[in-house]
């Protein structure tokens, strides 16, 4: 036990002197990043089916001056409806999510963050920046299914 201690510290110390001698190249570690953000390229998309700042002509059931955003989703079983409201500290993302199990991974720039599902399948996002976000999620058989990006 104590050699496998001894081992630990003397690799610990040999990639501190590693590092201070050699260190990666930015470069490389902006690869790396780019290359482990493909890592869900083979994710099904769900598209964008409704999004209430383009369609409009439909009857809208808040009053005027509301400003809430109305955002829909749709891939196989997987469903996500949004509701996008603009609050002091940023947007807010009330979900709705249905044939999907999990968390659900909020994708904003390179962070990804995940939020939990009730057992109703809503879920709540505060203190997002404004831009392109994206979701990530499972369906009830396993295929990973990702949201178009949207700018809140």
């Amino acid at each position: 036990m104590t050699d496998d201690r001894v081992l630990d510290e003397f690799e610990a110390r040999l990639r501190g002197l590693a590092a201070a001698a050699d260190p990666v190249p930015s470069l490389v570690l902006e690869s790396a990043r780019a290359a482990f953000m493909l890592r869900t390229l083979d994710a099904e998309l769900a598209e964008l089916v409704h999004d209430s700042a383009i369609d409009a002509d439909l009857v809208l059931v808040r009053g005027p001056g509301e400003d809430v955003r109305m955002l829909s989703f749709e891939h196989g079983s997987v469903a996500v409806d949004l509701q996008v409201s603009e609050t002091a500290s940023g947007p807010e993302l009330l979900g709705l999510v249905t044939g999907a199990v999990g968390d659900v991974e909020v994708e904003q720039g390179a962070e990804r963050t995940p939020v939990p599902l009730d057992d109703a399948g809503r879920f709540v996002v505060r203190g997002l920046a404004a831009g392109p976000v994206r979701l990530h999620l499972h369906a009830e058989d396993g295929t990973a299914v990702a949201t178009s990006w949207v700018n809140l």
